[in-house]
C-alpha cells in the first residue's frame, strides 16, 4: 500500500507489480501549493527547503531566471537535492551524503561544515512541520524567515480502503511522514477501525518508526516490523520488496 501523495507513486507502483507483487495506490495527504510572495534573494543567503514539495512549489511561483550569485540551496535530504538540481547550480546546494539520514539534524552539520557566514537563511516548507532547524540557524546567528510554500491536507480513506488495511495480515505499507501516519489513523477511527493486528511498514525516519511504535505498544510482541529506507525510488522498492517477502 503506497501512501505517498498522488503523482508520487507510479513508478514505484509499476516496479512492484513488475516483480510479482498487488499494489494499492492510496494517497494519505494532497499537496497543494500556498500563493506565497517569494523574497528577493541576495548574496549570502541560506535557502532551506525541506522537501522536494518544497522545490516544487517555489519555482513554479518564481518568475523564470538563473539562480542568484552565492547563493547557497540546502536540501534535508537525496530526493530534495535532486530536484534542486534542476534549477540550482550543483556547487552551491548541501545536501547530506548518501547514507546519512534525510533530517534536520544531517542537514545542519553539512551547513556547519560549510563554514557560511550567517546572514540571512530562508526555510520554505509546508504550513506545518519541524522548527528545530530554524531554531539551531538562529541560534547561530543567522536570520531566518519561515515561508509556507505548500499544505498537505489529509485525506480521508473510504471504508473499503480503511477495512482492507485494517483486515490485513500481510501488508506492507509505505508510510514517508507523521503527517501520513496521522491521516492514516483518522481515517481508520472515522469509521471505527484499528490497525490491522500486524503491520509491515516501511518509512524514511526513525521518528516515523516512533510515531508507529507508540501506537502499537500494548500489541502483542512481533505484531509491527518497521524497516527504515533511503528515500530514493531504488531504495524504497528494494525495502518494500524484502518486506513483503517477509511474510
Amino acid at each position: 500500500m503506497l501512501t505517498r501523495p498522488a503523482g508520487r507513486n507510479e513508478s514505484l507502483a509499476r516496479a512492484l507489480r513488475a516483480a510479482g507483487l498487488a499494489v494499492i495506490e492510496a494517497p494519505a495527504l494532497a499537496i497543494k501549493r500556498l500563493e506565497a510572495a517569494v523574497p528577493a534573494l541576495q548574496a549570502g543567503d541560506l535557502c532551506v527547503f525541506v522537501s522536494r514539495q518544497a522545490v516544487e512549489a517555489f519555482f513554479s511561483g518564481s518568475p523564470a531566471a538563473s539562480w542568484p550569485a552565492a547563493v547557497h540551496a540546502a536540501a534535508v535530504g537525496a530526493a530534495t537535492a535532486r530536484a534542486l538540481r534542476a534549477h540550482v547550480p550543483a556547487d552551491w546546494i548541501l545536501s547530506p551524503a548518501d547514507g546519512q539520514p534525510p533530517d534536520s539534524e544531517s542537514l545542519l552539520a553539512v551547513i556547519e561544515a560549510a563554514n557560511l557566514a550567517p546572514g540571512r537563511a530562508h526555510v520554505f516548507r509546508a504550513q506545518r512541520g519541524r522548527d528545530w532547524l530554524a531554531r539551531q540557524l538562529q541560534a547561530r546567528g543567522w536570520r531566518v524567515a519561515c515561508h509556507a510554500v505548500y499544505r498537505r491536507n489529509p485525506i480521508v480513506w473510504d471504508r473499503d480502503t480503511c477495512a482492507f488495511l485494517a483486515g490485513s495480515s500481510a501488508c506492507t505499507v509505505l508510510l514517508t511522514s507523521l503527517e501520513a501516519v496521522d491521516a492514516v489513523d483518522d481515517s481508520l477511527r472515522l469509521h471505527a477501525l484499528d490497525w490491522p493486528q500486524v503491520l509491515r511498514a516501511v518509512t524514511l525516519h526513525e521518528r516515523i518508526a516512533r510515531r508507529l511504535q507508540y501506537i502499537y505498544a500494548d500489541r502483542p510482541e512481533g505484531a509491527l516490523a518497521v524497516r527504515l529506507s533511503a528515500p530514493d525510488e531504488d531504495a524504497l522498492f528494494q525495502a518494500i520488496l524484502a518486506s513483503a517477502r517477509s511474510a
